[in-house]
């Protein structure tokens, strides 16, 4: 088991750390501009670089929610999966969170998710199921922050499903409402 643990540690290290692409430093520019699709921010506070984000090509969603939040100023998250991969042993997950609401001081992953921890679940409902998010390759909501109306970048592991599953539901927090039929990577 411990060797086990060890090597997701070290996948992940290799996955996340080496998978940015960003060319730069984007560190003076302007975090509220956002033009086709390009988002300017500081890819060391949003999250960006830590989940290997590329802030001047971001990808496309292949999930996504809208929750209600009405707490501390931020009245709703969109929540994206931007991708779910195999890696070795395990999902690698990487998700946008957007908030918007009143105000202009940045808001972390864990205030735009209602104050509630990122814990993700996939439920596989055909064979009930839960995988559950990977401590220890998931990162800290609390560190990654953006303004209102700006993404914030956050990733997390899950065990790879059974074979044969190729959807399941998504829970991001025990309090949001399950995304359906995510696909699964083969």
């Amino acid at each position: 088991m411990r060797t086990r643990a060890i090597a997701l540690g070290a996948a992940a290290v290799l996955a996340l750390s080496g998978c940015s692409m960003l060319g730069g430093d984007d560190e003076g520019a302007d975090a509220t501009s956002q033009t086709s699709g390009v988002v300017t921010g500081n890819p060391d506070e949003n999250g960006a670089k830590v989940a290997g984000i590329d802030l001047k090509n971001p990808p496309a969603a292949i999930a996504e929610a809208t929750v209600q939040i009405n707490n501390d100023s931020v009245d709703t998250t969109k929540i994206e999966l931007l991708e779910l991969r195999r890696d070795d042993n395990v999902m690698l997950a990487t998700f946008r969170l957007t908030g918007e609401g009143r105000g202009t001081e940045n808001k972390s992953a864990f205030k735009l998710l209602g104050w509630s921890s990122f814990e993700p679940v996939l439920i596989d409902m055909k064979n009930l199921e839960k995988y559950r998010h990977v401590d220890d390759l998931t990162s800290d909501a609390t560190e990654a922050s953006a303004p209102l109306g700006q993404p914030v970048y956050v990733f997390t592991a899950f065990p790879l499903p059974r074979e044969g599953v190729t959807a399941m539901d998504l829970r991001v927090t025990s309090e949001s409402p399950a995304i359906e039929d995510v696909p699964m990577p083969q």
